[in-house]
């Protein structure tokens, strides 16, 4: 018999910044985006507090000057490496483990007559030994299908206290969930079922096969059979190759001049390139992306998202190309006078850097001399530091420092940072 499990951490980022400051641990608390922007993760006790998920960070002042709620700036660094333990974990504990994202993952446990009780000690089991191993709280949700694994941590987290749940087709508590609580549901799905009667999942699990697959297509039909028990998706293999690599940023303060906004996206370019070289692919399409500050919005036509493409005529890694086609679309897209928060740049149609792809004008040795000068590049600053050498065109200040305020150390990743016992 075939069983899935869905692993999630409760509240990761705000769990990981109490493992090592237990007194937040009953605290309200929050982490904000890069920049200190916006609310982008929240303790219970902070989601009690009616903070919702998007808050700008000028909205919480008051409380965070009253001691109300505790605020911290992202600290990547701390969440992936605490993210890797917790995965770690796992993967000795189970042979058969899709990483989701950040903070969950799949397992599918291939246990022989197993019983439903001795399932949820295996689970209770696991999730005591993250806790005690990592100091990160974890909810589990078993059943036979994906979709059903995602509901029932659903229920783990939000109706257990025990933090461990086993749902099974039919069960009487499917009858007390809302259609939109179903992995997959989202508004347009609610719409149209509610339209026709269906407003929990014990009724979409009534609902006629044929009907859904005329309905709502081949993916309809497939959540339909999941809800039943009737397992459509496995464990998704790991990821070797990237399919788009993106890398953006936002201001401290909002930028209203051009000559700041292609310096920015001439640093995200050279970032974009040592990202591809590392990952041995080159860049067929790239798109820039500029986004206006949307809380203070001072365009008349309200817009606050532009963005342009271009195919490149040769697929490539060079920054220097990368910095040219970029800095040119930021000119275009550029309008005085707009307050701009946000530029990005997105590398899509990656192919391998070995598939030597030339044309007409552009001779073979000059692709393989770019190469060599950007391994060269790369070497320079891998050994002497970041930043190193650069293209002129990212300016005097070879990049632009992130606002963390209220950033906390690095406990995992830096020697310097270590947590000291006194």
């Amino acid at each position: 018999m075939s069983l899935f499990a869905l692993v999630d951490c409760n509240n990761f980022y705000a769990s990981c910044e109490r493992v090592f400051n237990p007194k937040l641990a009953d605290k309200p608390l929050v982490v904000l985006s890069n920049n200190d922007g916006c609310v982008v993760a929240r303790s219970n006790e902070a989601k009690a507090l009616g903070i919702p998920m998007g808050e700008p960070l000028f909205k919480l002042r008051e409380l965070i000057q009253k001691g109300e709620v505790a605020v911290f700036s992202s600290n990547y660094a701390l969440y992936g490496d605490m993210s890797e333990r917790v995965m770690s974990i796992l993967q000795d504990h189970c042979a058969d483990v899709e990483v989701y994202s950040i903070d969950e993952a799949f397992l599918e446990l291939l246990f022989y007559r197993q019983t439903e009780s001795s399932l949820t000690d295996y689970a209770r089991d696991l999730r005591g030994k993250v806790l005690k191993w990592t100091g990160i709280p974890v909810s589990v949700g078993l059943a036979p299908t994906k979709t059903l694994a995602k509901l029932a941590n659903h229920i783990a987290k939000k109706r257990t206290e025990e933090g461990v749940f086993y749902l099974t087709p039919g069960h009487d508590i499917l009858q007390e969930l809302d259609i939109d609580e179903l992995w997959g549901v989202g508004s347009a799905y609610k719409r149209r079922l509610s339209a026709i009667g269906i407003d929990t999942v014990a009724q979409f699990a009534g609902i006629n096969e044929a009907w859904m697959q005329q309905e709502f297509g081949v993916v309809g039909l497939r959540l339909l059979k999941e809800v039943k028990g009737f397992p459509c998706y496995g464990l998704e293999p790991p990821v070797t190759e990237r399919k788009n690599v993106m890398v953006s940023r936002s201001f401290a303060k909002d930028v209203y001049d051009l000559d700041p906004l292609t310096e920015a996206i001439a640093i995200y370019a050279t970032r974009l390139g040592e990202k591809l070289r590392r990952y041995r692919q080159t860049a067929g399409v790239i798109t820039v992306f500029l986004w206006a500050n949307r809380f203070k919005n001072k365009r008349p036509d309200g817009l606050s998202c532009f963005s342009r493409m271009v195919e490149l005529p040769i697929a490539t890694s060079n920054t220097n190309e990368l910095i040219h086609w970029s800095v040119a679309m930021v000119k275009s897209l550029y309008e005085k006078g707009t307050n701009y928060k946000k530029v990005g740049i997105l590398a899509g149609e990656l192919k391998p850097a070995g598939r030597l792809q030339t044309n007409l004008f552009v001779p073979e040795t000059q692709l393989l001399r770019s190469a060599e000068l950007m391994k060269t590049l790369d070497q320079i600053n891998q050994r002497m530091g970041r930043g190193t050498v650069y293209f002129a065109a990212c300016g005097h200040m070879p990049d632009f420092k992130l606002k963390t305020e209220w950033r906390s150390p690095r406990f995992t990743t830096r020697w310097e940072e270590l947590l000291k016992a006194e």
